[in-house]
Formats: structure tokens, sequence, C-alpha cells
């Protein structure tokens, strides 16, 4: 075992210990819940009484010190403090503030932030007085009417106000909810996705805390697109190569862990250790600050060998204890072993991840150049050893014959390429499919004509179109 196995393994085993001690560190918890909702209560009080008094009044100062104190305590138990309000309620990191749900003080505390575009709130070192006041009154400022949280960003580094950040908004559904409203577009959600592995990893590499509970929200969403996860295969345009990968590796984990039949929270749980398996990525080894005259050096990423502990090493920056971080931390140290692996069998979500990641990275130009179904056949080929045999037969289910983004010619010369995972066990070889063009060449302009293979047409090949063209 490694210098850096051996730390991890320490550390997650030093959070065992901690639960086994603690009960999940209850005591903690209730200092943070207490010291929250304080929090919380301080900052929507600011944000509200700016539109009644000028920052330069005496009656202002009293509440922002308050604020200031507080803040400051909560960094000091938590390194970085992540607010998040959720449809009404309102999280400290991994923790849910109680609120006084007669006065419906979280739904108004969230209806304030949306007005700025906002969702969350993280402050990532203690503010000074005159941060803390510029930050509220640059909010009280007017929105900007088509892009309100960037203009509200930019106004904050103009003001040089580093320590804070902010995240959007979007629809959450908490467990056992009922979804509320129309299932976004997967397009949307990709879009959100995306931008939001790419921020998370920047922040990471600039040694923030990570903070789960974006990644959490948009998982959900990712969830609640149902059959349209296979949307996620092809609707990455604009995305970055790693956040294109990330989100595939994603959904590929969430089919597998509903084959599984995971309740919805593990589902959110493996969905979250799916999107931070790769950010070790982020680090910088070698990296130095500016000495004197010297510029600072900005460091490398590390190799495949190192990513996986110095990833697990950034999640477990997280302070305190919570189950899901052991996961993600767990996850992604151990993603990259084998089923068989001689030191011992990986955790249930590392196997999972260890498989979606080699669908996805087969499928890649420089990784094997394979069509879906040639990248499940190598992958079928190894189960038992490389990949646990029971979860490479619950992707083939999941799946099918012909896994979302096969390109397939019909026996009446028609071309089409297969947008569905496996609907029924009677469909699996019989997936719907969209024309790429007829047998004369006629290529669909502006619509999407959908072919149900269940309901009529007969495979003739399977064509890759990385070697062949049209």
């Amino acid at each position: 075992m490694s210098t850096d196995e051996l730390v991890i393994a320490q550390e997650a085993l030093g959070g065992a210990i901690d639960k086994v001690r603690g009960g999940e560190d209850k005591d903690l918890g209730s200092t943070i819940r207490e010291a929250g909702e304080r929090y919380v209560r301080q900052i929507f009080g600011a944000l509200r009484m700016i539109k009644l008094h000028d920052l330069e009044n005496a009656a202002f100062e009293k509440p922002i010190l308050a604020l200031m104190e507080t803040l400051g305590e909560l960094i000091d138990l938590l390194g970085a403090v992540h607010l998040i309000t959720v449809e009404g309620q309102v999280y400290i990191n991994d923790l849910r503030v109680r609120l006084d749900e007669r006065t419906e003080m979280g739904s108004m505390f969230s209806r304030e932030l949306r007005r700025q575009g906002i969702g969350g709130i993280s402050f990532h070192d203690k503010p000074s007085l005159d941060e803390l006041r510029a930050f509220v009154e640059l909010f009280a400022e007017e929105p900007h009417p088509d892009a309100p949280r960037a203009a509200f960003r930019e106004k904050l580094t103009a003001r040089s106000v580093d320590c804070v950040d902010v995240v959007g908004v979007f629809r959450f559904r908490v467990t056992g909810e009922e979804s509320a409203g129309e299932v976004a577009e997967v397009s949307e959600v990709v879009e959100r996705a995306s931008s939001l592995v790419d921020v998370t990893v920047d922040a990471l590499g600039a040694s923030r805390m990570p903070n789960p509970l974006p990644i959490r929200r948009v998982v959900t969403e990712m969830l609640e697109v149902g059959d349209g996860l296979a949307g996620f295969i092809e609707e990455d345009r604009g995305s970055s190569r790693f956040s294109s990968h990330t989100l595939r590796v994603s959904m590929i984990s969430l089919l597998i862990g509903r084959e599984l039949e995971l309740n919805e929270e593990s589902l959110q749980d493996l969905g979250v250790c799916a999107m931070f398996h790769d950010v070790g990525y982020a680090y910088r080894e070698g990296a130095e600050p500016a000495k004197g005259d010297q510029p600072a050096m900005a460091g490398f990423a590390p190799p495949f060998e190192r990513h996986a502990s110095a990833g697990a090493r950034m999640i477990l920056r997280q302070r305190g204890f919570h189950e899901s971080k052991i996961l993600r931390a767990l996850a992604t140290l151990e993603h990259v072993r084998d089923f068989d692996d001689p030191r011992g069998r990986p955790s249930l979500f590392a196997r999972i991840l260890r498989i979606a990641e080699a669908y996805d990275t087969l499928m890649r130009k420089d990784g094997g150049g394979c069509t879906p179904p040639q990248a499940l056949g190598k992958i079928a080929a190894h189960a038992g050893t490389r990949y646990d045999p029971d979860l490479v037969q619950l992707l083939v289910n999941a799946l099918g014959c012909y896994p979302p983004g096969t390109v397939l010619e019909l026996t009446d010369g028609r071309m089409v390429q297969v947008r569905s995972t496996a609907r029924t066990p009677e469909s699996w070889d019989q997936p719907l499919c969209q024309l790429l063009h007829d047998p004369n060449g006629f290529v669909p302009i502006d619509e999407e004509v959908m072919v149900d293979l269940a309901e009529e047409g007969e495979v003739k090949r399977e064509v890759n179109l990385q070697t062949e063209w049209f």
C-alpha cells in the first residue's frame, strides 16, 4: 500500500470510529444547527434591513457585527460555510436548519435570494467588516434583468469580495416528495450539470472546501428525467471534455443503481459519488505560492495512478463526519480498482463507477473507439475479474442489446441511432431510434423522426461511424 493510500485509509478509519463514538457527531450537528439558524436569521435580517436603512446608519452596525461573529464561529467549525435554499428549506453544509414554519421564513429567505438569481451562498473564509458590508449593499441593488447572478458575481469581483461565492437556483425534489411541475428538458439539465461540474472542479482546484449540495440537486434532476437519462450520452454539445465524461459516468452509474433497485436517497448518493469521482485531476502537484520576486508555480495534474487518492483527500477536506462524505471518499479512492483486487473487494459504489467509467472510456476515440455494443462486450469479457459480474449483467439489462448512441442500418436501407435504454424485457433488442436518413439518403431537417423498432423495422447490422462514412 502506498503512502497516499495509507493516509486515506487512516482518515476513513478515523471517521468510522468517530461515527461509533459520537453517533455521527450529534453534538457537532446540534452546534451547527443552532449557529446555522442564527446565521440564517441574521443574514436574512441584514438583506431586508438594507431596504429600510442606509449602511452608514448606526442601526445597521450591531446586526452586521453579529452576523460577522456568527459566520466566524461557523467557519471555525466547518472551514467553509455553504448555505443552500431548497424550496423553502435551508441547509448549512450537509445539515438542514430548522426554522419556524409558521412564519414561512425559509420560503421568504429563498424568495429574497432568487431576486438576484441565487439559490445559495458560500463563504470560504471569514469576511472582513468591509467585505460583509459590500456584499449586503450589492445585494440590495436592482438585479440585472437578464443575468442577475452573473452580474452580481462581477460586482463582487469589482469590490474585491473574493471570500464569497453564489450558486444558482433550480428545482430540487427531496426524498419521498411528489414531483412538482413539469420535468426539465434533458438539454437544460445537461447544461446546468455541465456548468456545475466545471465550477466545482475549479473551486476544488483553488483549495476551496467541497460543496456537495448543488451537485446533489442536479443529480436529483437527472433522476427525474426518467427514461431521458439516455439523452445524456448525446446532449453534451458545448460541454468541456471533463464534464461530458463526468455526466456520462454519472448517467451510467444511475442506470445500474436503478436496476439494483437502490432507494432514492442511495441513488442520490451514488450520483454525487459519480460526479466527484475524477476531481483528483483538479489537484496541482508541485504548485508553489509566489515568494519575493519569484512568481507562483501553477503545478500540474496528478497522473492516473495518483488521481484517485488526490480526489479522496480533496473530498475529506470537508469537516465533520457524514456518511455521504465517507461514501464519496471511498468511491473516489477505489473506483480504479478491479473487482478481484488482492487488497480486497472495493465498495459497492466504487464497483459501479469502475464499470461506468470503463464503458465511457472504451467509446472515446483515445480510449478504444468502440461502438456502444462493442464496449459492452469488452466489459462483459472481463466480468468476474476487472468488473463485478452481477453489476455487469445489470448494465446489460438496462442498456439493452443496442445501447443508446448505437447507429444501426435497417433491412430497408434506413439509418437510425438508438435513443432509448431497454424499455421492457420483451423489447430488449427493439429500442426507440431517431432516423438519420431514409433509403434514398434524405436527412430530416428541423424535426426528429422517431422509429420504434418494437413496432416496425428490422436491424440489418450495426454501424461504426468512426470507421465508416456515408
